[in-house]
């Protein structure tokens, strides 16, 4: 489902946010809402978060929908 279109995010994109969506709401106990989601996934996870992180290691990222799920969980390890 996508509140506003039309949309510069791909499928892969759009399907990340809505399971970043579903976890921010199951941590917060109420539905975050698309726009929280997207900005938050955007910080975070999106393509430019990883142009404002300092180089390194740290900074290599998996691609893909399991590269989402290990950053999603090490950073609810943190």
């Amino acid at each position: 489902m996508m509140p506003h279109a039309p949309s510069t995010l791909s499928e892969n994109e759009i399907a990340q946010i809505e399971q970043h969506k579903y976890f921010l709401s199951e941590k917060a106990g109420y539905d975050v809402g698309w726009e929280h989601a997207e900005q938050d996934w955007r910080e975070h996870f999106g393509p430019q978060a990883s142009d404002v992180a300092e180089p390194g290691p740290a900074t290599v990222r998996p691609k893909g929908l399991g590269g989402f799920f290990k950053r999603l969980i090490s950073r609810a390890a943190v």
